[in-house]
């Protein structure tokens, strides 16, 4: 039903494959939003795939490598590697490209000002940027905020491996095995570790939209929708991250519509009105299309309508809330069970959960 591609880092190559490691990712699940695109996902790997060495090989290599699902054809899920906890000899140890554990380039906020980016380029080069606003009160000043920046980027430049739980050893570590719990999150978390410190004047919210995807690192702006709407950036004289405050404009909307957005394959942000027509049909515990088939569960797409088939049929509601109707559903976010479970997860209502 689906392959699983692993790439390298994208600061490295654009191209260069790796592996496919759909046998290892037995487990494989991931999730898409109608706000945000390709979301998270996880896999494990044990002794059942991998040697003990091979494992602790991939914990010590493929933080930050791309991996793409491919279903069919299309590319159904793409992100990269952003954590990896190894259980190992009766402890736990993580590695995580989170902005709070990993940071290349920082600056600090004190009483008196802001001093300079200082950027460790090594990492950069290697994982891409991960910036970082530290923000300190009295009795910091100019040299004293230097000097702590200095520290920060000293520590957390690179994603480095870390011992997050207790060390035991001899017969229960040796019974206990070793494990590698991978997770995944597709780009558009990327875009949070770049910050947005200057407003804009009010202009079309898509427009400001784009402007923002185009000061991400590795996500390029697709079909971004007119919207009207005018509105400005604003920080209010806080540094603000990228996702953070597209994620708010997304939101907004426009009058009388609701709008979704998201990044997807090639790391694509796309932007539109949300749907209002039926593109799924929910019978007997199976999601449909239109033609009638069954669906393949790495296809569905959030952002779309799902007729509940069995449900009181559709009445006109006051003010033409589509999204009210007692037989419609909108669906916000979509999973995929390996090796063919789904979840649907709509506005109102309980999950709908099926299998190919």
């Amino acid at each position: 039903m689906y392959n699983l591609l692993l790439y390298d880092r994208l600061p490295i190559s654009t191209t260069n494959f790796r592996q496919n490691i759909t046998r290892l990712a037995q487990d494989w699940h991931h999730s898409i939003k109608a706000k945000g695109g390709y979301w998270m996902a996880d896999f494990s790997i044990g002794q059942d795939q991998l040697t003990r060495g091979e494992i602790v090989d991939f914990y010590n290599r493929a933080i930050g490598w791309r991996v793409v699902e491919h279903s069919y054809g299309p590319v159904t899920w793409e992100g990269e590697i952003v954590g990896l906890k190894l259980r190992l000899n009766g402890a736990e140890y993580s590695r995580s490209l989170s902005p709070e554990d990993w940071q290349n380039k920082v600056s600090v906020i004190y009483p008196a000002g802001q001093t300079a980016w200082s950027e460790t380029t090594a990492s950069s080069d290697l994982y891409g940027e991960s910036c970082y606003i530290d923000t300190v009160s009295a009795p910091y000043d100019a040299t004293a905020a230097a000097a702590r920046r200095d520290r920060r980027l000293a520590e957390y430049a690179y994603p480095r491996s870390r011992a997050s739980g207790g060390i035991s050893s001899g017969v229960r570590a040796n019974r206990e095995g070793v494990r590698l719990d991978v997770m995944c999150a597709g780009y558009v978390f990327s875009m949070n570790r770049r910050y947005r410190e200057t407003d804009t004047a009010a202009a079309n919210l898509s427009a400001q939209i784009s402007t923002l995807v185009g000061e991400s690192e590795y996500v390029t702006a697709g079909t971004i929708a007119t919207n009207a709407l005018q509105v400005p950036i604003s920080t209010e004289g806080i540094p603000t991250r990228l996702w953070d405050i597209i994620e708010e404009m997304i939101g907004m909307g426009a009058a009388g519509a609701e709008y979704a957005g998201g990044v997807y394959a090639g790391r694509v942000f796309d932007y539109a009105a949300a749907a209002t027509a039926v593109t799924y049909y929910w019978r007997n515990e199976t999601l449909y299309d239109a033609a009638g088939a069954p669906m393949l569960p790495t296809h569905i797409k959030p952002d779309t309508m799902v007729e509940l088939v069995n449900a009181p049929r559709s009445q006109a509601v006051p003010g033409g809330g589509v999204k009210e109707k007692p037989n419609r559903a909108y669906i916000e976010q979509v999973e995929f069970i390996a090796p063919n479970g789904y979840r649907l997860t709509p506005r109102y209502g309980p999950a709908l959960e099926g299998t190919a």
